[in-house]
């Protein structure tokens, strides 16, 4: 499986922004890198989300509950990042 990186997920930022408007940047990139770290966790070494949905639903958990993420709306860049989701 291939996850969406630090850069596809700030590119994805700028478009929405570019298409809806909003300010841009990120307030927080440590919080930004840990969301993206979500779909990824073990525990004993065993995926915590096995699937493509468990994955997807974890990531978007993880961006749209940090509301200090971006200085924008997480929630226009959570479902754009989940549409785009790379199986």
């Amino acid at each position: 499986m291939r996850y969406l990186t630090l850069s596809e997920v700030l590119e994805l930022h700028h478009r929405v922004i570019a298409q809806s408007g909003g300010a841009l940047g990120v307030l927080n990139l440590g919080a930004l890198e840990s969301a993206l770290a979500q779909p990824r966790i073990t525990f004993g070494g065993q995926e915590l989300y096995s699937g493509v949905i468990e994955k997807a639903s974890a990531l978007g958990f993880s961006l749209i509950q940090n509301i200090h993420l971006w200085m924008a709306t997480n929630a226009q860049v959570m479902l754009r990042g989940n549409l785009s989701c790379p199986e």
